[in-house]
């Protein structure tokens, strides 16, 4: 049963792959090209909750093995489109 369970899993996807921090000439290609859903991370690296939350947000984007696609974007230096 357990073996079962494990292979409803993904297989784990390189963080390169699924995790990427944008700029604002970038978001168009990440996030509106993206092939996949897109969760924007928005964070100041000044941010406590944000420093606890994007380690997580990382790991299950690695998990999701590319089901899904984590955009990080620093609000201090996007200002524009954050």
């Amino acid at each position: 049963q357990q073996q079962q369970q494990q292979q409803n899993f993904p297989k784990e996807a390189n963080k390169a792959d699924v995790v990427f921090e944008a700029t604002t000439a970038d978001l168009q290609r990440l996030v509106m090209e993206s092939p996949v859903p897109v969760l924007i991370d928005v964070y100041a690296d000044w941010c406590g909750p944000c420093k606890a939350l994007t380690p997580a947000l990382e790991q299950m984007a690695v998990k999701a093995g590319g089901m899904f696609r984590l955009v990080k974007v620093n609000s201090d230096n996007e200002w524009p489109v954050s």
